[in-house]
């Protein structure tokens, strides 16, 4: 799965480490890293996606949670986390 370094930014409000420190701490804790690749201003990091966590790892938003726990750096406010008011 392609992740977009800039896309993961969003995620946080602090700055993250660089692309291939990001590959480096994930594939140190839970997935293999494909290869990393410079687009334009941004970084494409290629994840490979074992079947065991594709429920809760195929999207930014996965791979973005999961390096919150990687790095013991705060979430930004997510969305899909809010409770419903009615």
């Amino acid at each position: 799965m392609k992740v977009s370094y800039n896309w993961l930014q969003k995620y946080f409000d602090t700055k993250l480490p660089s692309p291939k420190d990001i590959g480096d701490r994930l594939t140190f804790h839970a997935f293999e890293i494909e290869g990393i690749e410079k687009v334009g201003d941004d970084s494409v990091i290629d994840v490979d996606v074992l079947p065991n966590r594709a429920h809760d790892c195929l999207s930014h938003r996965g791979i973005a949670k999961e390096l919150s726990v990687i790095l013991e750096t705060p979430f930004k406010e997510d969305i899909l986390d809010r409770k419903s008011t009615r």
